[in-house]
Parts: structure tokens; sequence; C-alpha cells
């Protein structure tokens, strides 16, 4: 495994552990028609970025649930997918008890805890991580195996998707890492507040921000997603005094939507007419790329914090 790092920062090897977990080998599964997908601690990040793609690409349903409920429609017929780094989130017994007595296509992606003595004690499927990484490091490894179980549940395509765009992702994390780029992000938002935003796809990118920002810097950071704010924010932004305490990072992208190019759009011109401290982020590529590339952003900056805490 390449680049393990065992300390509490941002990692600097998220292609790296993709590509690593992309060459676990899994065998084929029944094909999947419903996934639960339970995604506890940071894992929702991966679960975030491999679903991106699963929404766009495929007509299997899949629901990601980060709470201890088990839905109703639950039963034999669909596939609950637990994953947790730790395998010890207080939620996971109470959720694999009610699943298991609904299904028994139970799949477990952890590193041990309960979660594993659960998995190997009934006979599940059990993907085991690396022990010993951070929430940051694990982030990698977790999006490959994700990606690798659903190719193997009939999902096809979307192991092929992220092995093209590896090289490109390497290329932005190396372009980006330590860059004058990153280090004018890291400034602007200087020991002031950041509030992230970006639309509903980039999901798993608002999350790792807010996450590092908590977790590494101890700091407080909000984060919120495009066109609700519209809708909800936008007012208190530009007529309430205290936001001057505040940044705003708005991380864009192009999509498949006119509409919401449109809304973004206008967003990204309206804002910095009323004088606000707002910095406009472009991520580029194509499904999954784009997210993965602004968690990379994400880490680059937040190492430099780091280092000059």
């Amino acid at each position: 495994m390449v680049g393990m790092n065992m300390s509490d920062g941002p990692t600097r090897f998220l292609p790296e552990h993709i590509r690593d977990s992309l060459d676990t080998i899994i065998p084929a599964q029944r094909p999947a028609h419903n996934i639960c997908l339970y995604n506890f601690e940071a894992s929702n990040i991966a679960a975030d970025v491999v679903s991106s793609y699963i929404f766009e690409n495929s007509q299997v349903q899949v629901h990601t649930i980060v709470d201890r409920m088990v839905p109703a429609w639950v039963n034999e017929t669909v596939d609950v997918v637990i994953m947790s780094y730790t395998g010890n989130s207080p939620e996971i017994e109470e959720v694999y008890s009610v699943a298991k007595k609904r299904t028994s296509r139970i799949h477990c992606i952890t590193s041990g805890g309960k979660l594993r003595e659960l998995c190997e004690k009934n006979g599940d499927q059990l993907l085991l991580l690396p022990q010993g990484l951070s929430n940051s490091d694990a982030t990698g490894y977790e999006i490959g195996i994700l990606a690798n179980l659903y190719d193997s549940m009939g999902i096809g395509g979307i192991c092929e998707a992220m092995m093209e765009a590896l090289p490109r992702i390497s290329e932005y994390r190396d372009s980006i890492w330590d860059s004058e780029y990153a280090r004018h992000l890291a400034g602007f938002i200087g020991g002031r507040i950041p509030v992230i935003y970006c639309i509903g796809e980039l999901r798993a990118v608002h999350k790792r921000w807010k996450m590092l920002i908590n977790q590494v810097l101890g700091r407080l950071a909000f984060s919120g997603e495009l066109p609700e704010f519209d809708h909800n924010e936008i007012v208190s932004w530009t007529e309430d005094s205290d936001s001057r305490d505040f940044v705003i990072l708005l991380l864009r992208t192009q999509t498949e939507s006119q509409l919401l190019d449109k809304i973004v759009g206008t967003v990204t011109e309206i804002l910095p007419e009323y004088d606000l401290n707002i910095e406009i982020i472009g991520l580029n590529g194509r499904l999954m790329e784009r997210g993965i590339k602004g968690i990379i952003l994400a880490d680059a900056v937040i190492s430099i914090m780091k280092e000059a805490q």
C-alpha cells in the first residue's frame, strides 16, 4: 500500500490509495437492483463520491444513509452495504441486527472493530481496509473498494471511469499541492470562519473541507448546497453585517443541467457585488473526477494551514 499516513492530518496520497484499492479482487455478486448504503464517520465522503457516478449512470437505486434507521422496504431483494472505517460506530450493532433480520445480502467495508466481528460471525461478505489510517487516508481506500463492490454487483463502468480519470487526478494533485493557489486560499481563509458551498453532486467536497477544518485545525466551519442556499441564506449574507466575520468558498463546476448552471452562475455574479469575503473555485473534469479534485484541494489547503499553526 502506498503512502499510508498515520497522523490525523490531510493526505497527499488520495490517488495512490484509490489505485491500490481498485486492485482488490471481489467475486461477482448476484446483480443488485436496490442498495441501502450505510456510511458512518468520515466514510460518508467516499460514499458520496461514488454515489455521484451511480446516480448519473445506473438504473440501480442506491440510498445512502447516515443514521441507525433501517427503512421498512429493506427485504431479501435489497443489498445492504455497511461502511465504517473503525467498525465501532455506535449505530453499527443496531443497524446490522435489524438489517440481518430482513436480508441475507449484507456487505461490510471496515478495518475491524465490532462490524468485522459481526460480519465474520455470521458469514457475510467482509471487505477489509488497511488498519491504522486517519480518516483522510481511509477515504481513498473506501472509494476504490466501494467502486469495486458495485462493479461486482453488476454496476458496470464505474471502475473503468475511475481508472481513466486517475492520471488527471494525480496530475492535478501534483500541480496544486504546496502551490501558490493553495497558499492563496489558506491566506484568504486566515483566522475567519469559512462557509463552503457547492452543488449536491459535490457534496463530498464540502464535507471534506468542513471535516478537516473542524478536526485538523480545531476550528468552526459551515457548509451548504446550491441551489437550496438561494432560498434560505442569500438574504442573510447580503443584509447581516456579521457576515463580514466569515469567508465563503463557492465551488462550482459545469453540469449537464442548464438550469442548475444558470442558478450557480447567478449566485456567483450577485454575491461579489455586496463586498463579501468570497472566493469562487472552479472544479473541472468528469463525474467523480471533479469531486475528488475538490477533496484534494481541501487537503492541500488545510495541510498548509496546519503547518502554520
